[in-house]
């Protein structure tokens, strides 16, 4: 998986510095800020940093930060994009990271639909949060995406869980696609009760939808949430 995030890195600073990832910018990194801050957390963990942005901008509230990205030509972009903080990359899996290092809560950006062995990357997370830490996570809505993207034709069914590789791209930046991309689809009630079997409680459930005067910005409205933010709890 990590190699077919290579060749998107550089793509991919530039949509979200120059603005036209309108869904990271004014999405998903305030709604990441916000629920870190609110738990108050001394030291976190980013697992699939990216390009390092989330990091970048939860270090300037002076949070001890691990960021950790797989891919080579995501960490070198990251890398860079981190030069003027404190943030501690290192280019792993969780998988890969020593258990040794543990911490008060971990996020992840749109990892987990990506991954093949859900439980094994959920317990992975639990084996570097302490009692009671949290772990963040974004996916896409899997009762909306698809009617969203329309990855799946007529076989698609909401319930059965399918995999496949997609092309997609940002709605202000349509001429760079981004293909090769693993995802698989899996209802809800998989992640949660996977969760659960991984040793974690939900303590909050976010369905993104952004106000007005956001989704004015886009173009067009949104139907419906296109991604979910799970926050939840190592029991």
């Amino acid at each position: 998986m990590p190699h077919r995030w290579c060749n998107s890195a550089r793509i991919r600073r530039e949509q979200i510095e120059s603005g036209l990832d309108l869904t990271f910018n004014e999405v998903f990194k305030p709604l990441f800020i916000s629920r870190v801050t609110a738990l108050s957390p001394s030291c976190i963990l980013e697992i699939g940093a990216g390009t390092g942005h989330i990091s970048k901008e939860l270090s300037k509230g002076g949070i001890s930060i691990t960021a950790i990205e797989p891919s080579k030509g995501m960490f070198d972009v990251a890398k860079d994009v981190l030069t003027s903080t404190q943030v501690e990359l290192i280019n792993c899996t969780s998988f890969d990271l020593p258990k040794t290092k543990v911490y008060q809560v971990s996020i992840s950006h749109m990892v987990a639909h990506v991954v093949d062995d859900l439980k094994g990357f959920f317990i992975s997370i639990g084996d570097h949060l302490t009692q009671g830490g949290h772990f963040i996570f974004s996916i896409p809505h899997p009762c909306f995406y698809n009617d969203y993207k329309k990855f799946w034709g007529n076989e698609y069914n909401y319930m059965t869980p399918a995999s496949q590789e997609v092309t997609f791209t940002i709605t202000k930046d349509s001429e760079n696609p981004i293909s090769g991309v693993p995802y698989h689809h899996r209802p809800l009630s998989t992640y949660i009760n996977t969760l659960v079997e991984a040793g974690f409680a939900i303590d909050g459930f976010d369905e993104t939808y952004p106000n007005d005067e956001i989704q004015k910005m886009y173009g067009e409205r949104w139907k419906s949430p296109r991604y979910c933010v799970f926050t939840c709890k190592k029991l």
